[in-house]
């Protein structure tokens, strides 16, 4: 799917609704549009998959999204999904600031109080998503992002995008980055086609956690998706030796890339209180009153995605 036909289909879907104000870089797997709703003018960001993604697979359901959608400090809501013609798209809330990705982008490893900010942040969206049932599936340094000192964790829920998105990579001969990305953060047993649970989650941030001690991906270097595939399978990641880090977090990151599930934290609880009991600082309680300005924005974003879902007729 082009960017072109990706907008133009979400523009017909949401006329009168949002002004789509530019197209973002392609990252993930996935096409990404700022826009702005022509309601109250808050800002949101869409993102865009082809439909055929899903085949022979079933969609993220209204019904589905209704069950997964959370509200947690480090979570950044899906408000909306929807298909409309070759088109499927989710909205989300603008977060101003930037993705883990374009951060390590720039190069070198990040300082070890960030980085350990960042995987307790993580964790804790985690945790209170599988808590309640819900799994990421796709977790990526694309999925987190960096606003205010805390991490935020993206597109949680929609789980099934991701399916789709590793199931086209892996049959994808490709170099690009589209077709390798889905699968540089996956479990093993989700880029064999298995189902994913809480423990594939804890693979991703196992992945992460790494890239972000050591300042490099455990299979760098592996760029194919054959070659990513294989290295989550078969390859052992070199001891992770990073000075500073408490030993108890660089242990637990090494248990989390084990091959075998059974081997790894069953869910991200375990990961949480590791990191609060190693950092000494609790995580961010679930918002209450006034809370903070993210919740806020976050909250007057939720009452302008349900008036898209009534014109749209999607039922939250």
């Amino acid at each position: 799917m082009t960017e072109s036909t990706a907008r133009n289909d979400l523009e017909t879907a949401l006329a009168g609704a949002y002004t789509i104000v530019r197209e973002t870089p392609n990252a993930g797997g996935f096409s990404t549009f700022a826009a702005r709703s022509t309601t109250d003018g808050s800002s949101v960001e869409i993102k865009a998959v082809p439909a055929g993604l899903f085949a022979g697979s079933t969609p993220v359901s209204d019904s589905d999204l209704a069950a997964r959608r959370i509200q947690h400090p480090n979570v950044v809501p899906v408000l909306v999904a929807a298909r409309h013609g070759n088109t499927f798209f989710w909205i989300s809330p603008a977060i101003e600031g930037r993705t883990l990705r374009a951060r390590l982008s720039r190069g070198g490893r990040m300082a070890l109080p960030d980085s350990l900010i960042i995987m307790r942040d993580v964790s804790a969206a985690l945790t209170h998503a599988h808590l309640h049932g819900v799994l990421h599936g796709g977790l990526s340094t694309e999925s987190i992002v960096i606003s205010g000192g805390s991490a935020l964790v993206s597109d949680l829920g929609i789980q099934e995008i991701f399916a789709g998105l590793r199931r086209q990579g892996a049959r994808s001969a490709s170099v690009s980055p589209e077709a390798a990305d889905p699968l540089r953060y996956a479990a093993p047993e989700q880029s064999g086609g298995s189902k994913s649970d809480t423990r594939s989650d804890v693979y991703a941030w196992g992945v992460i956690g790494y890239e972000l001690l050591s300042g490099r991906h455990p299979f760098a270097g592996r760029n194919t998706p054959r070659q990513i595939m294989a290295a989550h399978s078969d390859e052992e990641p070199a001891q992770l030796m990073p000075p500073s880090a408490p030993s108890a977090v660089t242990r637990l990151v090494m248990r989390c890339l084990s091959k075998d599930p059974s081997k790894r934290p069953e869910s991200a609880r375990e990961l949480l209180a590791v990191m609060t009991k190693e950092m000494l600082v609790p995580p961010p309680a679930a918002p209450a009153g006034s809370g903070q300005k993210m919740v806020i924005a976050i909250g007057v974003a939720v009452i302008v995605a349900l008036g898209v879902i009534a014109w749209l007729g999607i039922n939250p």
